[in-house]
């Protein structure tokens, strides 16, 4: 699994309430390359490529992507259109743009959002041959263990994105109010509900908790329930990140959470419904329209799950502008003992090439292009010497408005990753740790994919009836000894053979 880039979270995250959105035709808004002045390879024909990536444009966007375009016309006489996808919106619009058959050559796409369906639906190019012809670059830039673990139905449907093998994880609290507070370090999950109670009884004004309802990876239940492995349970990915139906161990079995009634999954249920009703946890949790991240950054929310071991500075520098002594900490509950963890070495990130696209040769050589270290600098960090300097072995400093325009959702590899300078020690121990494969245990179903297609129909029908129940309950807002029952009633008939043929699939593939 794959880390979201830590420097791309002030962005993406905030963006989650203020992207554009990226239908093109319905309200969304596409950036348009500017004319470079150049001429590119006269034996290419000049294409502009259509990208569909989530996320808003960052501060510097205007000027990185005029020198992006200026470099592309030059080398491959290629121009790049990014049509950015607010987060909230991504599933719906994305499947729209897919199902109308709409002009788009590259397209963002995870196994939480819906890559297996998509690809075993035809509308995803299949790279093999790409790659080998064009993507020579892309290639290298991943360890082949990468590539074995991402395929599906072993083929290659997307460029795995992701420089890491699991990802990072933490809970974003203000340090400057646990200090007021008189408390110690954030150490556990016991210590972290002393701080968020603390919180509520002495800060008014600021809400103490706010968990993610958007995407269910950020539900307070699932949040948690990834660092404990004293169980390792983990979702199959059948509706993307829902436990509804989930791995536990290492035994190849699929457990369905309507029969199990997990101990560990429903305590954290009864937990977080606790620190609903006591007022910790927002109360606006599956209403709220902005992103847990722009809430904290304006004061408003003590407490929020970030896809990071250590605070941005941009985070920080943005908190300071509203609240002068403010600063913020990573409580990290990840477990760094050798061999606790699993890991398929699969990544949470994929960029396909759209079966439809008229320049697949031409959208694979942009992505060769841009896996190349000054390419790739320039898309994640800006122009160098104005928003960014290297230094150190494979580092960086910001000089101002850190940060390109994309990352995560185009490039990210382990080879070309750059750490920012002024990460501390302690952040650097934890990201290194998950960059080596060695200090995970290998999840016997690495290299599985479930393909939905024989039980699509469920698959749909199940998601709707989710989208009634499950963030509700994962963060709080629904009393479980009610809406569980009432989600038990509409959705277990349908799970049932979803569950099945998963089964049977991870059978027939831990046989061979």
């Amino acid at each position: 699994m794959a880390k979201s880039k830590r420097k791309f979270l002030a962005t993406t995250l905030l963006g989650l309430a203020i992207a554009l959105s990226g239908c093109s035709g319905s309200g969304g808004d596409a950036s348009a390359p500017g004319d470079s002045g150049e001429t590119g390879d006269p034996s290419l024909e000049p294409v502009t490529l259509e990208v569909v990536i989530p996320g808003a444009k960052g501060a510097n966007y205007d000027e990185v992507l005029t020198e992006v375009n200026k470099r592309l016309k030059a080398e491959i006489n290629t121009q790049v259109k990014f049509t950015f996808v607010d987060f909230a919106d991504l599933n719906q619009k994305t499947n729209v743009m897919l199902a109308s058959g709409e002009s788009v050559d590259l397209m963002f796409d995870a196994p939480w959002l819906h890559l297996d369906t998509m690809a075993s639906q035809g509308y995803y190019e299949e790279l093999s041959e790409l790659l080998d012809q064009y993507g020579p670059n892309v290639k290298k830039t991943r360890p082949q263990q990468m590539w074995d673990a991402n395929k599906i139905n072993g083929n290659i449907y997307g460029v795995p994105l992701g420089s890491a093998y699991t990802q990072q994880r933490a809970v974003f609290i203000r340090k400057d109010l646990r200090e007021q507070f008189n408390l110690p370090p954030v150490k556990t999950y016991e210590d972290l509900k002393t701080y968020l109670y603390a919180v509520r009884d002495g800060k008014s004004g600021i809400t103490p908790l706010l968990a993610g309802a958007d995407d269910v990876t950020y539900s307070w239940v699932n949040w948690l329930i990834r660092d404990d492995t004293s169980i390792n349970i983990r979702p199959t990915n059948f509706a993307g990140a829902s436990l509804m139906l989930y791995y536990k161990g290492n035994d190849g079995k699929v457990y369905n959470f309507f029969e199990t009634q997990e101990p560990k999954i429903w305590s954290g249920i009864q937990d977080v419904r606790k620190l609903f009703v006591d007022k910790v946890m927002s109360q606006d949790v599956l209403t709220n329209k902005s992103s847990p991240a722009e809430m904290q950054l304006q004061n408003k929310v003590a407490a929020t799950p970030q896809m990071a071991f250590g605070v941005p500075q941009s985070f920080n520098d943005q908190l300071k502008q509203v609240v002068p002594s403010g600063e913020l900490e990573a409580v990290r509950l990840f477990d760094l003992t050798q061999g606790k963890n699993l890991s398929n070495f699969k990544m949470d990130n994929f960029i396909c090439i759209v079966k439809t696209s008229k320049h697949k040769d031409r959208a694979m050589m942009f992505l060769d292009w841009a896996n190349k270290q000054e390419n790739y600098d320039l898309l994640e960090h800006g122009i160098e010497g104005v928003n960014w300097k290297s230094t150190g072995e494979h580092q960086y400093e910001t000089l101002n408005n850190d940060g390109g325009i994309i990352s995560f959702q185009l490039m990210l590899n382990p080879t070309l990753e750059r750490e920012w300078a002024g990460t501390d020690e302690e952040t650097q121990k934890y990201s290194q740790f998950i960059m080596k494969a060695d200090n995970f245990t290998k999840d016997i179903l690495t290299g599985f994919t479930f393909d939905p297609t024989p039980v699509k129909n469920e698959v749909a029908q199940f998601a709707t009836i989710q989208a009634k129940y499950y963030s509700g309950l994962f963060n709080g807002a629904l009393d479980p000894d009610e809406y569980f029952a009432r989600f038990k009633t509409e959705g277990e008939a349908v799970l049932k053979p979803i569950q099945t043929e998963l089964q049977n699939q991870v059978d027939a593939f831990l046989a061979k």
